[in-house]
């Protein structure tokens, strides 16, 4: 049985979730229903029962969910969060993903998913119902694409064989013989590079282009 703060600012809608959570197949103990963002927080503050688990709704009236499940996770690190909301919007669904929520059902969704959700996180887990999962797959996968090319955008073609080279462990006299320039052209190049990414050795040049996919290992 987990312990459950329900935060969502309509009342009905917030009484039959509690309804539903404590009458279920496996019931949870509500310890408390609140509507505002500073409810929430005052709760957790307050020296009340800790919950295990938040059903966090992301449009409230004075801040927004996101906002809350940022706070929560960094004060409040043991605390569970499920997001149970309508809002579905792609740009929403990747900021909640950063913030390290553990679980998103939509509102319109069975009671039956709620608590397969509530078990699978109680138990260690991440809950994404299927088009929520869907979702989030194609918008990281996105996201992670328009990444590299703008990383890519960056640099000239130069500069990528100098990061690549860098990144295989050549030294600036090997680069330089690889690429016919000059030894200093091949500092220059590197001083042109760090200065775009606002770094200062060649091992934080790597580990950017390994982590942009700038180069293979």
């Amino acid at each position: 049985m987990a312990k459950v703060l329900v935060v969502d600012d309509h009342v009905l809608f917030r009484l039959g979730v509690c309804t539903a959570l404590k009458l279920g197949s496996k019931p949870h103990e509500v310890v408390a229903e609140v509507g505002t963002a500073h409810e929430c927080m005052e709760y957790l503050m307050s020296e009340a029962q800790k919950p295990d688990l938040l059903l966090l709704d992301i449009i409230l009236p004075d801040e927004s969910g996101e906002e809350v499940a940022r706070k929560v996770r960094k004060m409040y690190p043991d605390i569970k969060i499920l997001i149970l909301s309508a809002e579905t919007s792609e740009e929403v669904l990747l900021n909640l993903v950063e913030t390290g929520i553990d679980g998103f059902v939509s509102k319109e969704s069975v009671q039956e998913e709620l608590y397969f959700a509530i078990e699978v996180i109680m138990n260690g887990g991440e809950y994404f119902g299927k088009d929520i999962n869907s979702l989030l797959q194609s918008l990281m996968s996105d996201a992670s694409r328009n990444e590299r090319l703008r990383a890519k955008s960056l640099f000239s073609e130069r500069e990528r064989m100098v990061i690549e080279l860098c990144s295989e462990g050549y030294p600036t006299k090997i680069i330089s013989d690889k690429m016919g320039i000059s030894p200093r052209t091949v500092d220059a190049h590197k001083a042109n590079i760090f200065a775009k990414l606002g770094i200062t050795n060649t091992v934080e040049l790597v580990r950017y282009a390994v982590k942009h996919r700038l180069v293979k290992l």
